[in-house]
């Protein structure tokens, strides 16, 4: 199983560290340089978020990233050490008030947006096409349950 994390200072300049861990977790994981965009965006925003108004930009904190393979996806989770927020409310607020807010454009590109220790941790999961290398062979991940769905999909008609 596939893992990695990074701790940063809370200090906006540790994003430009962010990104890098983020292009090296790619590599890894045979990620097309497309998607860096997506999964940049929903990263730089939840870790802005906890440097921000979790952490307070106080540099003695920490924002903790963590990614993993789970089930054909990219878990992340970020951790802020701040007193966490109302998330059920504000999300529910923004999205009633058509508000564009960072979460709510991560909640766009991302799945399963989830919170814990009362907002002080994110959690979400990315959907794209990546591949390791296994031998002389390239696995693709995604293209095989996809095809596993599909092909079951035609037997319960």
């Amino acid at each position: 199983m596939f893992y990695s994390q990074i701790s940063l200072q809370s200090d906006l300049s540790q994003l430009s560290e962010l990104d890098s861990f983020l292009e090296n977790v790619m590599q890894q994981c045979g990620i097309k340089e497309d998607f860096l965009g997506i999964m940049s965006v929903a990263l730089n925003e939840c870790v802005e978020n906890a440097i921000i108004h979790g952490n307070k930009c106080d540099i003695s904190k920490k924002v903790l990233v963590e990614v993993q393979l789970r089930q054909s996806k990219l878990l992340f989770s970020i951790t802020d050490e701040g007193q966490g927020f109302n998330y059920d409310s504000f999300l529910q607020q923004n999205i009633e008030q058509s508000q564009k807010s960072g979460l709510l454009t991560v909640k766009i590109l991302t799945e399963d947006l989830s919170f814990a220790r009362n907002g002080a941790q994110v959690f979400y999961t990315v959907d794209v096409p990546f591949s390791f290398s296994a031998g002389n062979k390239r696995i693709d991940i995604l293209q095989q349950s996809q095809q596993a769905i599909v092909k079951n999909s035609h037997l319960n008609i």
